[in-house]
């Protein structure tokens, strides 16, 4: 956490120093992040959540104090993944001797997993984004990290980019990903592929726009 970007850093929560009460607060981020899948988070109440955690109201409030300290850090948990999942795939070194269309093609494969199951969390990322100007600013800071960072391996292989403006290509590509992703991952409108199918649509749509061979 201390090496995370600022952007990331939502609400800090001391760890729990025993190991019953980091358990407990797994099991919470497990069920809260059950209920926002099942778009039943809001509605939820403390006892309701604990009960699902398989925990008590008393710990619940224990260790989290309310609902949006578990929401925030639901997001939280969310921006520390995506984060981690691009600088590693990002790192310039594994992909000097790879050709760009293999990392197109695990670019849109982390990302596809990453959002995965999500649909709860990007629903709340989306609701709050929409009240809160801080957070809708942090929204765009994560995206913009994610496409810096794919950018920086893309411009490594520039000679294999034949799009006519290649770095605005690179950017927006990064954008294209994300926000198909996004969408689809909310209202399942690509529901008719398969995850396999959809990535390799994705993958296909990203190396033909950016007109990309050797």
């Amino acid at each position: 956490m201390l090496d995370s970007p600022e952007f990331t850093r939502f609400i800090f929560l001391p760890e729990p120093a025993q190991q019953r009460s980091r358990d407990a607060l797994d099991r919470l981020l497990d069920a809260g992040e059950q209920l926002l899948a099942q778009n039943a988070f809001e509605e939820a109440s403390v006892a309701q959540i604990a009960e699902l955690a398989k925990s008590s109201v008393g710990t619940f409030y224990r260790i989290l104090g309310d609902k949006d300290t578990l929401s925030k850090l639901l997001l939280q948990r969310f921006f520390l993944s995506a984060v981690s999942t691009i600088n590693v795939l990002t790192d310039a070194e594994q992909w000097t001797t790879q050709p760009l269309q293999k990392f197109i093609q695990a670019l849109t494969e982390q990302v596809a997993a990453l959002y995965q199951g999500r649909r709860g969390v990007l629903r709340a990322l989306i609701l709050r984004a929409s009240r809160d100007a801080d957070f809708r600013d942090r929204v765009h800071q994560l995206n913009e990290h994610i496409a810096a960072s794919v950018v920086r391996v893309l411009q490594a292989h520039q000679q294999e980019v034949h799009h006519p403006n290649p770095l605005k290509a690179m950017q927006a590509a990064v954008h294209i990903l994300l926000g198909a992703l996004n969408q689809h991952t909310v209202t399942g409108n690509l529901g008719h592929l398969s995850q396999v199918e959809l990535v390799q649509e994705l993958s296909r749509i990203l190396v033909f726009y950016l007109d990309i061979h050797s």
